[in-house]
Formats: structure tokens, C-alpha cells, sequence
């Protein structure tokens, strides 16, 4: 066999991604999640193959549609909009009306998963909750993601990624031991960690049905989520005591925190082991730490003054050199470090574009727009992305003639009866400027529209 490395690069190669079938084609999804938090789970899942059918309200679609960091918009759409709503079908019917219910109880019968993230019971008021869904399809798998959950004194408060990162306690932890001064995680992790999570629940009730033919219902909560990446409430509840905040440092490390080098750029570094410590002394030519009391035992290193008295002599010598320099010696010696990168850098990594980590994906309509690529590499069934986000209604023909079989006398009454619709004259509903729908095959679908 060729050498482990080379192996690898062949199985996982990115080139070869659309060659190869995808792991959850044939299920599908009617998605009435909003925003970040729910269209992640149903994201992860159109990533490998699954069919997402996006349901929003005519004329306004989703919340995250037209919202932008900054107030600034590409194309006339929300930048991350795309990356939350790649590979979905996006059909708009208005829930207030019947016969838009009977259009979804329809698709529901043909569907494996439906998801929401409406205010808890808001669902099941509008008729599209779990206890109807189930009676249309009993073997359905229907998520609720919410941020306190179905139940409890606090189901029906309001909240987002924030609120979830706040009652989970991840702000209480976020900042430097000794202010009152507290970071929020970036980027909306509250929405984006629990989103992933919801995808792995719906995995596994899909296992499940597959063992005994049967669905569930699945209550997935933000504040649960991020709960769950913290273990700080059982340390709590064994010794009494908070482990608190501890900055940009890791208190069962040596040595391990952030630093600035000498041409003004950040670096990580952290030694998980004596062999690693050893490596780091080496590289540092002060071998005499290896023997000095404070640092010779790691349980001994690890109390509070002596990891500051670390620290320092690190951060001392990191400030002497170049970031380059100390990850070229991390390599040689045998310690882990590593630079700070920051957006740009890893947008234009041109590792990380070989890999597929960062993919340049030329869309149809909108053209060229970097996306962080799937989490996981499957080496026979890998994720992918097909198309970016859609107008609103976009896909309105081609689900309801192609999956219900409407005719165009059906889609035209529905249309009079606004039961469905498409886009207004706003950022983020619309197509880009430049492009002709009328020439879009999908778009016209069943009207002989030939690119």
C-alpha cells in the first residue's frame, strides 16, 4: 500500500465529492424553522443529500432573509444566509389559510422530518404541531427546537442565540477571572452548536425508525444544548466551588494561553504532557526549567502561581520572536502551537481550500461565494454543496406539480387566493439583479422553459 498520508488525500479528495452518492437521498424534510438556530439542523442534513423543503410566508419570508451584519448586503442577499440555507427547496404558502394547510398535510404524508423553532405551542395552534403531523403520518420524526423547550416555567419567553448563552451560564464563564466584565460567544454559536446537535437527534431517530418503523417527537432546547458543552455545574454541585472564569488560559495545561510574538501577531500554545514541556524548555534553550520545583511535577505546575510564574517566562520569550518562527520550532521540538488566524487568512488558505474546509463554490445565480465546507469528511458519502439560497417561493412549482402533482390551473387559483407566493421588492426575497427568472427553468417549472 502507498504511505498512509498519500492514502488518505486520495480517499478524501475533494475533486471526487459529486462522483459519489449521498448518504440521505431519499429523505425528506419540511422544514418550518427561521432564522439560524433550527435551519442549521435541517442544513447539516440537505449537506449530505437529504431533500429540505423550506416553508415561509409569502411576500416576507424568513427573519434572516433581509438581516446582515453591518447592514450590508451581496447581491442584494444576506451573505450568511447562504452558507444557513445551501441545497434547500424554498416554497412560500400562508399558514393562516386551509388550503395551505392541506398543501403541507399533503407533504407531510410524504415526508420523513419535519422541524420547527416557533415559540413553544405556536405550532400546534397553527394546526401544523406534532399532534396533528403524526395523525397525517405516524411514522413521522418531528423536532421543536426552542430555546427553553416545551415545557417548563420559562417555555413560552422569548430568545436567541444570546438569551440561550446567558441562561445556559456560558457567560458567566466567558471573560477574565476577577472583572465584571463578560464576552459573548461570536458568530451566533448559541444558534449554530445546538442547530448541529439537532441534526445528530434527527440521525439517530431516523436510526431508529429504520429499527422499528416507527416516529418520534423530539423537544431540543438552545439553553440544554449549550449546557452540554459545559461541565462546570457538576464541579459545582462535587466540591462546592465555581471553577470561574479563566480568560484565554486552560488551567489543566502547562504553559497554555494566548501570546502576542514579536511581529505583532497571536499564538496559541498549550502542553499537554511532559514530553510536550520538555520540547517546549528545548525550544526555549532554559532546559533548567525541566528540574525547577515549580515545574518538574505537572500537578505541581498546574497551582495557580506557579502557571502564572509559566506563563510569563513564555510569554517573555514568544515576544523575542516571530509567530512563523515559534510554530516552525513547535514542529521540530515536538510542542503544539499554533497562529491566531483570522477571516481573511483562512478564506484564502490554500490548504484549506485542497482540503475542502473552505470551498469556492460557483453558484448558477449567484456566482462565486467562499463556504466553510462539511464539519466531517465521509470518504464514501461526503456532503457537498449543489445551489446557494433562493428567492423566496422559488421552488413554489417545482414542489407542488412535481411532489403533488397540482396542475397549472391549481397553482394559478392558489396564486389568486395569495395561499402561496413568492418575493418582494426586498433585499434578501429577491433574485440578484442582473439574473432573468424568466429564462430559470426551476423557477417556471411545467411551463417548457428551456435554458
Amino acid at each position: 500500500m502507498q504511505d498512509y498520508f498519500s492514502y488518505m488525500e486520495q480517499l478524501f479528495d475533494p475533486s471526487k465529492v459529486n462522483e459519489k452518492p449521498e448518504v440521505l437521498k431519499g429523505i425528506r424534510v419540511l422544514d418550518f424553522t427561521h432564522v439560524i438556530f433550527g435551519p442549521t439542523a435541517s442544513r447539516v442534513l440537505a449537506n449530505y443529500g437529504a431533500e429540505v423543503i423550506k416553508l415561509e410566508l409569502p411576500f416576507y419570508g424568513d427573519l434572516w432573509r433581509p438581516a446582515t451584519y453591518w447592514g450590508r448586503y451581496w447581491k442584494h442577499s444576506n451573505p450568511i444566509w447562504h452558507f444557513v440555507t445551501q441545497n434547500k427547496y424554498f416554497v412560500s404558502v400562508d399558514l393562516k389559510r386551509a388550503e395551505a394547510k392541506d398543501l403541507i398535510y399533503r407533504l407531510a404524508e410524504v415526508s420523513d422530518i419535519v422541524l420547527e423553532n416557533f415559540a413553544p405551542g405556536t405550532a400546534e395552534a397553527w394546526g401544523v404541531g406534532y399532534s396533528k403531523i403524526s395523525e397525517v403520518n405516524p411514522e413521522i420524526i418531528y423536532l421543536s427546537c426552542s430555546t427553553y423547550g416545551q415545557y417548563g416555567p420559562m417555555r413560552y419567553f422569548p430568545g436567541w442565540d444570546l438569551l440561550a448563552q446567558a441562561a445556559s451560564g456560558v457567560l458567566s464563564l466567558n471573560g477574565f477571572d476577577g472583572t465584571d466584565k463578560y464576552f459573548k460567544l461570536p458568530d451566533y454559536l448559541g444558534d449554530f452548536v445546538p442547530g448541529n446537535l439537532g441534526a445528530l437527534v434527527l440521525l439517530m431517530a431516523l436510526y431508529y425508525k429504520n429499527e422499528t418503523g416507527k416516529g418520534q417527537y423530539l423537544d431540543l432546547s438552545q439553553t440544554d444544548s449549550m449546557m452540554r458543552v459545559l461541565p462546570h455545574f457538576t464541579f459545582q454541585s462535587l466540591t462546592g466551588e465555581s471553577l470561574g472564569r479563566t480568560g484565554h488560559t486552560d488551567p489543566s495545561m502547562m504553559a497554555a494561553s494566548m501570546f502576542k510574538t514579536k511581529d505583532e501577531k497571536f499564538l496559541g500554545l498549550a502542553c499537554a504532557t511532559k514530553k510536550h514541556f520538555e520540547g517546549l524548555c528545548k525550544a526555549m534553550g532554559k532546559e533548567e526549567l525541566l528540574s525547577d520545583a515549580r515545574f518538574s511535577d505537572y500537578m505541581e505546575a498546574l497551582k495557580p502561581e506557579n502557571a502564572a510564574d509559566l506563563r510569563k517566562i513564555v510569554a517573555d520569550w514568544i515576544s523575542s520572536m516571530d509567530c512563523d518562527e515559534i510554530v516552525n520550532l513547535a514542529q521540530e521540538k515536538g510542542f503544539a502551537a499554533a497562529e491566531v488566524m483570522d477571516d481573511k487568512q483562512i478564506c484564502y488558505d490554500q490548504w484549506r481550500r485542497e482540503r475542502g474546509s473552505v470551498i469556492l463554490f460557483k453558484d448558477e445565480m449567484y456566482g462565486e461565494l467562499a463556504l466553510a465546507g462539511p464539519s466531517a469528511r465521509l470518504s464514501k458519502t461526503p456532503g457537498r454543496t449543489k445551489w446557494l439560497a433562493r428567492p423566496l417561493g422559488y421552488h413554489n412549482r417545482f414542489i407542488l406539480k412535481k411532489i403533488l402533482g397540482l396542475s397549472e390551473q391549481d397553482l394559478n387559483d392558489l396564486q389568486k387566493k395569495k395561499v402561496i407566493g413568492t418575493y418582494d421588492d426586498k433585499p434578501g426575497l429577491k433574485p440578484p439583479i442582473y439574473y432573468d427568472l424568466d429564462k430559470d427553468a426551476i423557477f417556471n417549472y411545467g411551463r417548457g422553459v428551456v435554458k
